[in-house]
């Protein structure tokens, strides 16, 4: 039963939020009203289900509910939340880092996709935001399916269920109903490292909150505080150069066991796309990460790129580390690379995944690439800034561009070359990849004597920014089996 109390009313202009910061757990009382400042929303005090909490109403435009005079840095944030099934009316979740009321980082779940029958609304569940730059539209357009996530365990669209988001130095994780593994995993798109609390409800949303708590992370012990992952891709503790001739290649090294090789993807693509991979692989694996020339750390050499040179390139790489076989995951670029790799040395080779990478023949049709700095940097200009500052030589990222154009379009990987494929292999794509139509994958697989396919539904280009948990659930028994 609902127990409404008298609703208050107060919206401010957006200013400065002045902040104390938090040293030690804090519980901050929701229906002391007096201690928050609340824009374009009423907040009515509510008991509900054995909670206390507070319910912010329902009208047009975003609304928040900022804590004053209050500072967080690194910690968890965890609460409670109770959304709706209005489909497009229920936006609900946490700002923090807030540097002024249109300013901060926001975690917020759309409960209406929870159990929707649309997969690709499933997909849409739990989004990372951090305005004013980088919005839900802008998020999905540029990088879809890396910073929203479907939740697991699934909560139901009209209950309460329980959230907890770990903030990290950049990391960000997102835990539902007290789950073991978390439904959102993202790098924070700015470099703010402390700022105001509040909770947040999306355009014609209301919700519902309580339990509110934040627990500082002390010298990152915090209760249930996850360590900030490494800086993949530029480790100084896990990074190392080989000179193959013309070029120095970049890899790091995590865990061990036995070895798998990383091949990450082409343009966009870098070692730290695989924080997902390498995080999970390395409790169990020794993790090669093999920088591609022309990508982050790794020189552009001054031969032109044929997949066969990007097969050798790994296979350097691989056998500077290991003298034994090993298993490869390739994505994209690096999924083609892996295809070529297993191919050339089948003695190397023990279990190949193909991600994003099918039958690309001679005879096409294929899109011509032309990629040009001028393209990429009004793309994302702040996300390429970032990959230029790793490159060794910045002042030849055109010539670079160049050189991967003329890869994707005179360069060709089909039966040729998965027919040599011996060891087990499994060729992985969403069913709406733009790059590798379903068609292209069957082929592949079908061209592998020893092959399997996985087609996640509702998933574009980069699978597993999409569906993680569909991509590890497959990928996971693949290797250990």
């Amino acid at each position: 039963m609902n127990h409404m109390f008298k609703t208050y009313i107060l919206v401010i202009a957006a200013g400065y939020i002045p902040m104390a910061a938090f040293t030690q757990q804090v519980s901050p009382d929701l229906q002391a009203l007096k201690n928050w400042t609340i824009t374009n929303r009423s907040a009515t005090p509510i008991i509900e289900s054995g909670r206390k909490g507070i319910h912010l109403n329902e009208i047009p435009g975003d609304g928040l509910m900022i804590l004053k005079d209050a500072d967080m840095a690194d910690g968890a944030i965890e609460l409670d939340i109770k959304g709706s099934n209005k489909f497009q009316q229920s936006f609900v979740g946490v700002a923090f880092h807030m540097q002024n009321p249109t300013t901060f980082d926001a975690v917020y779940f759309r409960p209406f996709n929870f159990k929707s029958d649309d997969p690709v609304r499933r997909t849409h569940t739990v989004q990372y935001v951090s305005l004013p730059d980088y919005d839900w539209e802008k998020l999905r357009n540029q990088f879809p399916g890396k910073y929203e996530q479907p939740v697991n365990p699934v909560p139901d669209a009209d209950e309460w269920f329980h959230a907890k988001v770990i903030i990290k130095g950049r990391h960000v994780a997102v835990y539902v109903n007290n789950a073991q593994k978390p439904s959102l995993e993202v790098e924070r798109l700015n470099a703010t490292t402390h700022g105001g609390l509040g909770l947040w409800v999306g355009n014609n949303s209301a919700g519902s909150f309580a339990n509110l708590t934040f627990t500082p992370d002390k010298a990152g012990q915090a209760k249930g505080m996850a360590a900030a992952p490494p800086p993949y891709g530029n480790n100084p503790v896990a990074g190392h150069y080989l000179d193959v001739g013309d070029a120095r290649l970049y890899y790091e090294v995590y865990g061990s066991g036995k070895p798998i090789a990383l091949l990450h993807g082409g343009v966009y693509g870098y070692i730290d796309e695989f924080e997902p991979f390498i995080s999970r692989l390395s409790a169990k694996y020794q993790v090669i990460c093999v920088g591609t020339r022309g990508h982050g750390k790794s020189d552009i050499g001054h031969t032109p790129f044929t997949w066969e040179q990007r097969a050798e390139d790994a296979y350097k790489v691989i056998r500077t580390v290991t003298k034994d076989s090993v298993m490869v995951l390739g994505f994209s670029d690096g999924g083609h690379a892996a295809l070529k790799l297993a191919a050339q040395h089948p003695e190397l080779v023990k279990k190949l995944i193909a991600i994003g990478a099918g039958d690309y023949p001679s005879t096409g049709p294929h899109n011509a690439e032309q990629y040009t700095p001028q393209m990429l940097m009004k793309s994302d200009s702040a996300f390429f800034a970032g990959r230029l500052a790793l490159m060794p030589e910045p002042n030849r990222w055109a010539e670079d561009l160049q050189m991967m154009s003329k890869l994707y379009n005179e360069d060709f990987i089909s039966t040729e070359t998965f027919s040599r494929i011996k060891c087990p292999t499994l060729v992985m794509a969403g069913d709406r990849d733009d790059y590798n139509p379903i068609e292209s994958m069957v082929n592949c697989k079908k061209a592998i004597p020893n092959a399997q396919l996985s087609i996640i539904a509702g998933c574009w280009h980069v699978v597993f920014y999409c569906n993680f948990p569909a991509v590890w659930d497959t990928v996971e028994p693949f290797l250990s089996n």
